[in-house]
This record gives C-alpha cells, sequence and structure tokens, in this order.
C-alpha cells in the first residue's frame, strides 16, 4: 500500500477547498469511508480511479509519484503564473475554458469589486467543473489572512451560485470583494480566515450587506 499517493490525494482534495470528504468522495463516485481509507494508505487507489482524477485536469505523474506539477498548466508570458492561456481561436476541442476577470478578490482588508465582469483571458480549468457552464471564472487573489490555503497572485475558480455548504466562497461585503472560509451558526454567517492571526468574524445571515457570490473549487497556485 501506497500511503503518499492517499497524502497527495488529501493534498488534491485541500487544494480544491473540498475540506469535507463526503463532498470530494461524491465528486468521484465513491463513498466517503472508501476516500477515507485511500486518503490514509489502508487501501490502495484502483487504476480506473487514478485515470478519471486525470482526466479532469490533474497530472497522473504527479498523484502517482510526487514529481511535477499537480496540474496540467503551461506558464504565463511573465513567469510569475502557471495558467493555460488561450486566446478565442486557439481553444483545443473538448477543453473546458472559462473567462479570467479583471477584478480581484481580498484575503486581507477588502478590494473593490466592481458589479461588471471583464473578461482579460480565458483558462483551462479542470473539466468536472464544467457542470457549472457560463457560471464559474478565474479571479485573482490578494492579502494574506486565507495563507497557508491561498497566497497573494493565487487565483481561484470559484462559481457565482451562492451558498452551497461549508467552504471557501467569494464573497461582496459593502462593496468590496473577499475571499473566505464560510459557515453558518443559527441566524448568523460565520466568516473565518485561515491565518490564526486574522480574528473570526460574525454577521446577521440577512444582513443585506453581504452578498455570497459562490463557492471556490480549486486554486492556481504560484510556485514559490
Amino acid at each position: 500500500m501506497n500511503k503518499d499517493i492517499g497524502k497527495r490525494l488529501k493534498k488534491l482534495r485541500d487544494c480544491l477547498g473540498m475540506r469535507n470528504q463526503t463532498e470530494f468522495a461524491k465528486e468521484l463516485g465513491i463513498t466517503q469511508t472508501v476516500l477515507s481509507k485511500y486518503e490514509t494508505g489502508t487501501v490502495d487507489i484502483p487504476d480506473e480511479l487514478k485515470i478519471k482524477i486525470s482526466e479532469s485536469g490533474v497530472n497522473l505523474h504527479w498523484l502517482i509519484s510526487g514529481n511535477g506539477e499537480m496540474f496540467f498548466q503551461k506558464p504565463l508570458e511573465t513567469g510569475q503564473k502557471h495558467l493555460q492561456i488561450y486566446r478565442s481561436s486557439e481553444i483545443p476541442e473538448g477543453a473546458f475554458i472559462v473567462p479570467l476577470l479583471d477584478q480581484q478578490l481580498s484575503a486581507g482588508s477588502g478590494s473593490y469589486l466592481p458589479e461588471s465582469d471583464e473578461t482579460t483571458a480565458l483558462v483551462h480549468v479542470p473539466a468536472y467543473l464544467s457542470r457549472f457552464g457560463k457560471n464559474i471564472k478565474v479571479l485573482a487573489v490578494d492579502g494574506d489572512s486565507m495563507y497557508p490555503t491561498l497566497s497573494r497572485r493565487d487565483m481561484v475558480v470559484c462559481d457565482s451560485c451562492g451558498w452551497s455548504g461549508e467552504g471557501i466562497y467569494a464573497l461582496r461585503i459593502s462593496g468590496e470583494g473577499f475571499v473566505k472560509r464560510l459557515t453558518k451558526a443559527p441566524g448568523k454567517l460565520v466568516i473565518i480566515s485561515d491565518n490564526p492571526k486574522y480574528p473570526l468574524r460574525e454577521e446577521p445571515e440577512e444582513s443585506e450587506d453581504i452578498q455570497i457570490i459562490g463557492r471556490v473549487h480549486c486554486a492556481i497556485k504560484e510556485l514559490e
């Protein structure tokens, strides 16, 4: 049994913003109990599941050996980010492409978020997100309150479908855009920063100052 593959499977789940095993297991078409056994290395991950995971854009070589990058991507001209960027005329057949918006989500003190969406590029993201159709976008992250989960200059792939259970979300608070971990308590929204130096925040669930834009499904990380 290969416990290292199980650790990488958990790392993939964390990168996709799924701290709940049940949600990730549903995406993979297995039960939470089986996923737990895969992640702990008590049961080997079958080859057919490894292939299924790779079909969503995950690097199979990375999953098996730990070498290379987690996702298949190529660098931007700046060399700072690892994204697969296309013009409309270049989109490969069968690829799921979503817009990269000229907007930022703050993981810190807030960033003005315009109502209009201006596309600056088209980005190749994992195919399993195609179920969201046009309701999914890529946005840049600024600030450090979600570190180490997210860092400044990372990008997040999020939907625009509102609340769908505990997870990491794009939020609009008093006109500013944020990316935070979000859960609910009776009558309250609980806004959590993964960086422990930032305090937990609670707001009334009916507050008109807070709009839940949508859930973050995966992150495009800047390599250090």
